[in-house]
């Protein structure tokens, strides 16, 4: 991965999806997959999911009506992963930021948030982009 290239999430929804995204499960697609993106955003969602990941909703700063997910996954199953100590830092920061996250909250509140594109399949998640397009893992928020 390179220096993350700067995004608005308009442009990342916009990217063709590929016609089935769980058909590569243990490699990503390139190029999408295969870079990180930095987003300036508003927090419109945080919640904790099943799997113990954080599940935001992001939105546009210009547009509320144009949202995508990013997810910040448990660190406990990113042990061993190149991006484990960026992972366990935006759980922490998170952490900090609102305590550990129990229930769904709305913050409306301003980030960046720096991580790895991932097409999801759509299944009706809180906020997915028309193309399933997510940043996941985040390896970097910051509150603004």
């Amino acid at each position: 991965m390179t220096v993350a290239q700067v995004a608005r999430i308009g442009d990342l929804a916009a990217l063709p999806a590929p016609a089935d995204p769980n058909a590569q499960p243990n490699s990503r697609f390139a190029p999408i997959e295969t870079s990180t993106f930095s987003i300036t955003a508003v927090l419109s969602v945080i919640k904790r999911e099943k799997d113990e990941d954080y599940h935001l909703v992001i939105s546009d700063p210009n547009d509320p009506s144009v949202t995508m997910i990013v997810e910040s996954p448990n660190p406990d199953c990113a042990v061993g992963s190149v991006f484990a100590n960026q992972i366990a830092d935006v759980r922490m920061a998170i952490d900090d930021q609102f305590g550990p996250i129990q229930r769904k909250r709305r913050p409306g509140i301003p980030v960046i948030v720096t991580g790895v594109g991932f097409f999801d399949v759509l299944h009706g998640q809180e906020g997915v982009a028309p193309n399933g397009i997510e940043l996941h893992p985040l390896l970097s928020i910051f509150f603004q």
